[in-house]
């Protein structure tokens, strides 16, 4: 059997270890933290569960090719059980004014014009749009050059009826797109709780993929992912390693022939699968290995920024059931790193059995923060006081705006924890503290990396950032394309194997 290291225990290092095993590919996953998982993480705080990933994800359709390979990888077991499906994205409060994104279009469509009759045109091309791109799929079975003529045709007919909306909007960053509409309440809906330079086709694509049934919760989120892809993986076979980081390589004859680890061990594999941000993974191999299109993403913020988070997570001293899964309401301004912010973003975690201790509740409250505020944290840290007392202080503004807006909960409020863009960074090792990868803006083609290098044979590449704008799925195929180029370019089996 052919020995394969995979660096990288994440969602991308879970599926190319459990597509390895499927197809007779002796495997090791070799991962830097205590446990495995990356970014689809969790942890305990103060009795709280904290769940610091699954916001919603896609692939809950079984219309849907992804659907079908969570079912492969062991997350989908039974859809009734398995996934939590709300009749509404998340609710937009402004001064009062409450509308949602839901699932049922036409009353997304009424709402909305009851709010903002004088935005009616654009209320009604937007609804039509997100039709639309319902008809949008992320190919999951082969990686594109491995899908031959009559599958990419498929894909393309599929792709027809948003080809005009491609064209017209492509140039537009969701700000721009807002700015068509006039209520505020249009525009939160637009924002949401990505960066408003982000292209305008993603919206219309995450709110068709939710209003389709085809993006919803994992029930015990992040662990459920984790854990059952772990398990499925060590049921064939497979085996893992933590507390491994790799520290270099070492390549001759256009072979990585040995991987040496910052424990002062090391492994000579036969073939590499690099599952970790693409920073990490040139910082492993070098960076005169990295394509002049990567070397570009990396040195344009405009054409390919980085985003990441400040979470903060509030215990509440009742059950939340009152309060909506998703909400965004807008508030006092006040300041971090500079700029000033106007709105909560509020996630609610009252349906995930066991997140809060009985009779608690546990919201997560969401706030962006641009790449070039990320260097802000770096410096901050070095100052450990000093980056705690900011935290407390961004978090005792925050509380203070939860107080006001649901008034129930005053004095039932208590800090559980605060995480930074540098929190993601030193316990992740994220470029730049972002959980995701480069975003996907109207300045430049769509990033998708085939995950080759040329000048090393034995190695693919997988995770989110090799398909803008990266997250869940893009991790999830990416692992499993990784073996199936592998499979393709060694021979290593006469055909790819997808189940057991």
């Amino acid at each position: 059997m052919a020995k394969l290291a995979i660096i990288g225990g994440g969602i991308s290092g879970l599926a190319a270890g459990i597509y390895a095993q499927m197809n007779g590919i002796e495997s090791e996953i070799f991962e830097s933290h205590s446990v495995v998982g990356g970014q689809c993480t969790s942890w305990k705080r103060k009795g709280f569960h904290i769940d610091n990933c699954v916001h919603w994800m896609t692939g809950t359709s079984p219309q849907k090719e992804i659907y079908k390979v969570w079912q492969e990888v062991g997350v989908i077991q039974d859809p009734e059980k398995d996934i939590i499906r709300h009749d509404y994205f998340l609710q937009v409060d402004i001064d009062g004014v409450k509308a949602h994104v839901w699932r049922d279009l036409e009353k997304m469509r009424q709402e909305l014009l009851s709010i903002a009759p004088e935005d009616h045109k654009e209320i009604n091309n937007l609804i039509k749009l997100i039709k639309k791109f319902q008809a949008i799929e992320l190919p999951s079975m082969f990686p594109q050059e491995q899908m031959g003529f009559c599958r990419n045709m498929k894909m393309l007919f599929k792709m027809l009826k948003v080809i005009p909306a491609f064209a017209k909007y492509k140039k537009l960053t969701l700000e721009e797109y807002a700015k068509l509409s006039k209520s505020p309440i249009i525009h939160q809906i637009i924002y949401n709780y990505v960066p408003k330079q982000f292209y305008v086709i993603s919206a219309f694509y995450m709110y068709a993929m939710f209003s389709m049934g085809n993006a919803d919760l994992p029930r015990g989120g992040s662990d459920t992912i984790t854990n059952r892809m772990r398990d499925k993986y060590l049921s064939l076979g497979g085996k893992i390693s933590v507390k491994k980081k790799a520290l270099n390589t070492e390549i001759d004859n256009k072979k990585i022939t040995k991987i040496n680890f910052t424990d002062g061990t090391s492994v000579e594999p036969d073939y590499v699968v690099i599952a970790t941000d693409l920073k990490v993974a040139f910082d492993l191999i070098g960076h005169n290995y990295m394509d002049n299109n990567l070397k570009q993403a990396f040195a344009n913020t405009k054409t390919h920024p980085v985003f990441s988070n400040i979470t903060i997570y509030f215990g509440v001293d009742c059950p939340t059931n009152d309060i909506p899964t998703m909400e965004i309401f807008n508030c006092e301004p006040y300041k971090i790193v500079d700029r000033e912010h106007n709105v909560v973003i509020v996630n609610n975690y009252a349906d995930q059995p066991g997140f809060a201790p009985e009779g608690k509740g546990i919201i997560q409250i969401l706030m962006v923060q641009h790449d070039d505020e990320y260097q802000y944290w770096e410096n901050l840290y070095k100052d450990p006081e000093a980056y705690k007392a900011e935290k407390q202080r961004i978090a005792s503004e925050i509380q203070q705006r939860l107080e006001k807006h649901y008034p129930q909960y005053q004095g039932k409020l208590s800090l559980v924890e605060i995480c930074t863009p540098k929190s993601f960074n030193r316990y992740l090792g994220s470029y730049k503290g972002s959980y995701m990868g480069f975003i996907q803006t109207p300045y430049a083609p769509k990033l998708v990396h085939h995950g080759n290098v040329e000048g090393i044979d034995n190695l693919c590449l997988a995770g989110q950032w090799l398909q803008t704008p990266g997250g869940l799925p893009n991790a999830l195929v990416t692992g499993k394309f990784a073996i199936q180029r592998l499979i393709k370019r060694f021979h290593l089996a006469d055909k790819f194997r997808q189940t057991n």
